[in-house]
C-alpha cells in the first residue's frame, strides 16, 4: 500500500472506488453529476490517495482552505484564513478490515500537511457515520460543535452533523 499526493490521473480510479462507497454507505448522500469534480470542491489545497500495490485506489482525502466557519476558529484562537478542513474522505469498502489503517493514515497526511502549511484542521460527519465517528475519535480528534445540516436527504430530512478539530 502507497500513500501519495493525488494527481488528476487518479480521479478516475477515486471515482470508480468512491461509486462502490456510495453503494455501501451512501456517501456522499446525493451521487454528484460530476464525480470527478465533486473531488476537488472549490478552495481544494491539498489531496491524498491510498493505492494498492496494484495501483487501485482504495481511499482518498482532500483538503480545503479557507473554511468560513467563525465558531471554530474562534474555538482554536485562529484566525478564519488559518482554517482549513478534512473533505472527501472515503476508504474502499474492500480496505476496511485489512488493518492497514487507511482511514488514520489519509489523515496523518492531512494534519502533517496542515501543521506545516500553519493551518489548523476542523471537519464535519453526520451524526449517524458511526464508523466515521469512531476513527476521528480514536485519532483524537475533538468533538466542539453539533448542527443541523443546510441541505436535505433523498427522504427530504435534514441530519445532525458533527464538528471535529484535530489534536
Amino acid at each position: 500500500m502507497m500513500l501519495r499526493v493525488r494527481t488528476d490521473a487518479d480521479l478516475p480510479g477515486c471515482v470508480a472506488t468512491l461509486h462502490e462507497v456510495h453503494r455501501q454507505d451512501r456517501y456522499p448522500t446525493w451521487w454528484p453529476e460530476d464525480p470527478a469534480g465533486w473531488l476537488s470542491p472549490p478552495g481544494t489545497v491539498a489531496a491524498w490517495v491510498a493505492l494498492d500495490d496494484d495501483g487501485s485506489v482504495l481511499g482518498h482525502l482532500s483538503v480545503v482552505s479557507p473554511v468560513e466557519d467563525h465558531m471554530v476558529a474562534e474555538t482554536l484562537g485562529v484566525h478564519i484564513d488559518r482554517l482549513a478542513a478534512v473533505s472527501r474522505l472515503f476508504v474502499s469498502p474492500v480496505a476496511r478490515g485489512r488493518a492497514l489503517r487507511l482511514g488514520s493514515r489519509l489523515l496523518g497526511a492531512a494534519r502533517g500537511w496542515a501543521e506545516r502549511s500553519g493551518l489548523r484542521l476542523m471537519l464535519d460527519v453526520l451524526d449517524d457515520g458511526a464508523p466515521a465517528v469512531a476513527l476521528y475519535e480514536r485519532c483524537g480528534w475533538r468533538l466542539v460543535d453539533r448542527r443541523q445540516t443546510d441541505w436535505l436527504t433523498p427522504e427530504g430530512l435534514r441530519h445532525g452533523v458533527r464538528v471535529y478539530v484535530a489534536p
